[in-house]
């Protein structure tokens, strides 16, 4: 298996990036979401970054601060690349990114119900659940994780 780098997103990514997320799409990102992502590619709030292995950008994942809470934004891998433990690299890399700062204690995430088991074996728990919140069949759970609560090994 060739090695992943992290760095940051570039424009020149934003191509690769849609189709990470079609390939995700019905069953973890509704269609309606296209068009919300799209315009965030274009201008990323926060912190951006992509997963390359080899040449190829197989990941790209998001993160910020407000109101001294860390937020985890857009992450994703290429559904034919689920299970190789890129998920859990790109979590890593955002969530200690986020925890560099002292004052960040929390981390926030909105996912759905088919990745909050992911998360939850991170440490994050979770706080709201909105059936259908991001389309039809896909519930919006509201998670959180505490720094003292971060299981990077798990």
């Amino acid at each position: 298996m060739a090695t992943i780098q992290i760095r940051p997103y570039l424009a020149s990514d934003r191509q690769a990036c849609l189709a990470i997320f079609r390939s995700n799409m019905p069953r973890y990102f509704d269609s309606s979401e296209l068009p919300e992502f799209d315009a965030f590619l274009e201008q990323p709030s926060g912190d951006y970054f992509v997963v390359e292995q080899g040449s190829a950008v197989v990941g790209c994942g998001g993160c910020y601060i407000r109101e001294g809470k860390g937020r985890l934004s857009w992450g994703m891998v290429a559904r034919d690349c689920h299970g190789a433990a890129l998920g859990a690299s790109l979590l890593a890399w955002r969530v200690n990114h986020l925890f560099l700062r002292p004052e960040t204690a929390e981390i926030t995430i909105d996912t759905s119900q088919h990745t909050a088991g992911f998360f939850a074996r991170y440490g994050f728990r979770t706080t709201q659940q909105i059936s259908d919140g991001f389309g039809p069949g896909i519930d919006q759970i509201s998670m959180s994780l505490q720094r003292d609560d971060w299981q990077p090994e798990n």
